[in-house]
């Protein structure tokens, strides 16, 4: 049985402490746009969702959040749960060079070539720490 046989897209649902100052990041630094915006006061919830390029991410911000603290990559690994958000990118050096500009944009893991599987990728945190990776594929060496 394939479960996901209808599926047809895909998003992520981060939990954060600031909703205005998070969707305002991903709407500054990367581009998102708010589609929708829903305040749940019986759950003690807000949650907003973003959508750029056919990407949505939903924000959700609970009263009784809780942080967790995911160490930089490669430990990133090391804690439960959703290591990183990848965004899949044509050309990684020039969004590193527009990250790099960007002296409010934490650098977690700076640019790495991963010869044998075709992978370049670099490691952001947004800012409430949530780990983003941007990653290019080539033609990996055989």
């Amino acid at each position: 049985m394939n479960v996901l046989a209808e599926v047809n897209d895909i998003s992520v649902s981060l939990a954060v402490k600031d909703l205005d100052a998070t969707a305002k990041w991903y709407q500054d630094y990367l581009g998102f746009k708010q589609v929708l915006f829903r305040d749940f006061p019986e759950y003690g919830t807000r949650i907003v969702f973003l959508e750029i390029n056919g990407i949505s991410i939903e924000l959700i911000e609970d009263q009784k959040w809780t942080a967790i603290a995911r160490p930089n990559p490669p430990q990133h690994t090391t804690v439960q749960g959703v290591s990183q958000v990848r965004f899949m990118v044509h050309d990684i050096e020039k969004v590193l060079e527009r990250v790099k500009s960007q002296p409010d944009i934490e650098i977690a893991w700076d640019l790495i070539v991963v010869e044998d599987i075709g992978f370049k990728e670099f490691f952001i945190r947004d800012n409430e720490g949530n780990i983003l990776q941007f990653a290019e594929t080539f033609e990996p060496n055989k």
